[in-house]
């Protein structure tokens, strides 16, 4: 059975795929992100389904919720 949320790979993030959560994150939608870091709307994408598969997010809302976490986690500690 195949169990969803974080996997040992989601400390295996690229710096770029860390990069779109955060940014997703802070509220940014796919088009502000592609302007903020000038890259193509397709490897935006690409990047952000990386890093859902990583940290086992199922959608945006998932993805939102786990970077939160981790931020305050690093903030606590």
């Amino acid at each position: 059975m195949h169990q969803r949320g974080p996997t040992p790979e989601q400390d295996s993030l690229t710096p770029r795929e860390a990069e779109m959560i955060d940014l997703i994150a802070d509220g940014l939608s796919n088009k502000e992100i592609a302007e903020t870091t000038a890259l193509s709307p397709n490897s935006i994408k690409s990047f952000i389904r990386s890093a859902y598969r990583k940290i086992g997010a199922e959608n945006r809302d998932h993805a939102i919720e786990w970077a939160l976490e981790r931020r305050h986690g690093r903030a606590v500690g």
